[in-house]
């Protein structure tokens, strides 16, 4: 069974991770070194594989680490009273540390470079370069924590997931071309909980829009814009305050 949130399993347990000794060099280990090299250049680095649903970190864990992600993809999300949010998912050459209340699971099969806290410390005043890559994920964190909130104090879940299309369609091309390609790398499941809903609500929204018009299938993994002006007022949902 998988441990989660409800069922906390003592630090020594988890993550249930396999240790593959030290990282050497640059390369070797398929990750996106461009994203945090410095990293690489730390001694005693060790490199860990997490199966899926694994934890990597958890409050109350314990842990005292950074870790830059070189395969797989990890969620980061918040827990509470059966219910969780989920704050980003993570991509190979991303970093994030264990000191936050978050939890970060494996949602798929991983393998993680990991670094002692006070080394990681010590090289990053050494190594100034360093500071960009993990502002960029914090920066995300919070850019998506004020999308959350906007999502859920004003918009309904059909306009969430218009909302969250029209992301991905403006990341794919700023002037929303009609029959813009848009990949979704997100399955479904994950999708959902980004939005705060079900996989099922999601896929019977995005057929709604399909059938509306409004987008077009294109295989399991990319949607065709058909009618970003209609996409974006669904996405409006109530008005949001100006401030």
């Amino acid at each position: 069974m998988k441990t989660g949130p409800t069922d906390l399993p003592p630090p020594h347990a988890a993550p249930q991770a396999h240790e593959h000794g030290k990282g050497h060099g640059q390369g070797g280990h398929g990750g996106h070194p461009g994203a945090a090299g410095g990293l690489f250049q730390l001694p005693e680095l060790k490199l860990r594989r997490y199966a899926k649903g694994e934890y990597i970190t958890y409050p109350g864990s314990g842990d005292d680490a950074v870790f830059q992600l070189q395969s797989g993809r990890l969620r980061v999300f918040l827990s509470g009273d059966d219910k969780e949010l989920t704050l980003a998912f993570l991509e190979p050459g991303e970093v994030f540390s264990s000191h936050t209340r978050a939890w970060v699971e494996a949602v798929s099969d991983c393998s993680l470079l990991i670094a002692d806290t006070k080394r990681f410390q010590a090289q990053l005043l050494s190594d100034p370069k360093l500071t960009p890559a993990i502002i960029r994920v914090f920066a995300r964190l919070l850019s998506n924590s004020i999308n959350i909130i906007e999502n859920l104090a004003f918009r309904d879940v059909s306009a969430r997931l218009a909302n969250f299309v029209l992301g991905l369609a403006r990341a794919a091309d700023a002037d929303l071309p009609m029959g813009l390609r848009v990949p979704l790398q997100l399955r479904t499941e994950d999708i959902a909980r980004l939005l705060g809903t079900s996989r099922q609500t999601v896929s019977s929204l995005i057929s709604q829009l399909v059938r509306d018009g409004v987008l077009a299938r294109e295989g399991r993994r990319a949607l065709l814009l058909l009618d970003p002006a209609e996409l974006a007022r669904r996405a409006k949902g109530s008005e949001l305050s100006s401030g």
